[in-house]
């Protein structure tokens, strides 16, 4: 009777010890599936979320119900992080732009002159095409500050700055305001012979807003202007195309300002700019 019973015991133990490792077996699969899965998944998205993904959302369908409350604050505070994030970039777009921008005139400033010529540039310089630049300064217009004012002057300034914009419009150029009283207006695809005609143009349209300038010889505000142009090759750099228009530019001053001077440049067999300077008609 003895052994029987102690059987029995032992028989009880084994079921018994059945029993728990099988509620242990149990217990643990439930916790991974229940615990440990929706942990590691809503860890997985916050790591994302921290390496910059801010397309990374908790698929609360996917989750217990405990969860679930944790995983919509998760995905609140992502699509709060991603809209401030567009909004971060949409303000240094708008720095950016207005770096670039001369508010006087409303055209671009010299920075965002020499970004576009790099540009353009490095684009005529591939495709074999010409390039060439109006450097236009306002004659006398230190006088004119001292007759006028400075009010004044900035108001003539921004109605040149809105005359040269129309211009560049029509022709496909872009301008920009140099410095002072000195704008530019690129020209891509534009030889000097071209560009020559746009300057008288820009004259010709300055002329017509007739603002008064007593202390010129033409009682009224003009412009001179120099233009170059030339096929961006290895042998020439940027700086060059600005040298050439600008030694145009200071021999139309000294032609009696109010007229147009071109500037041709070509690059030579020695690599050196080769300056060819003819007055237009």
């Amino acid at each position: 009777m003895s052994a029987a019973v102690n059987r029995d015991i032992r028989t009880a133990y084994l079921q018994l010890a059945f029993v728990v490792v099988f509620v242990l077996l149990g217990a643990l699969i439930a916790a991974e599936k229940l615990v440990i899965k929706p942990i590691e998944m809503l860890a997985d998205m916050a790591k994302r979320l921290g390496e910059g993904d801010l397309s990374a959302r908790a698929a609360r369908n996917r989750l217990p119900a405990e969860f679930v409350p944790l995983a919509r604050a998760f995905n609140a505070m992502a699509a709060q992080l991603s809209q401030r994030e567009r909004e971060l970039i949409a303000s240094n777009d708008r720095l950016t732009v207005m770096a670039s921008i001369d508010m006087l005139s409303g055209l671009a400033n010299r920075r965002g002159f020499q970004s576009r010529l790099d540009f353009e540039w490095m684009r005529a310089q591939q495709y074999g095409s010409d390039l060439a630049l109006l450097m236009i300064d306002v004659d006398h217009f230190k006088l004119f500050n001292d007759t006028y004012g400075h009010l004044e002057g900035d108001s003539c300034l921004t109605r040149l700055g809105e005359s040269l914009s129309g211009i560049a419009a029509d022709t496909m150029g872009f301008a920009a305001r140099y410095g002072g009283e000195e704008f530019c207006l690129l020209l891509p695809n534009t030889d000097v012979m071209r560009a020559a005609e746009i300057g008288e143009q820009v004259r010709a349209a300055v002329l017509r807003l007739c603002l008064p300038h007593i202390t010129s010889s033409h009682m009224i505000v003009t412009v001179s202007i120099g233009v170059a142009a030339t096929k961006p090759n290895e042998s020439l750099r940027p700086g060059d195309l600005i040298e050439a228009a600008d030694a145009a530019l200071y021999a139309a001053k000294h032609r009696g300002r109010n007229n147009v001077v071109e500037h041709g440049v070509q690059a030579i067999e020695t690599g050196a700019a080769d300056m060819m300077m003819v007055a237009s008609a």
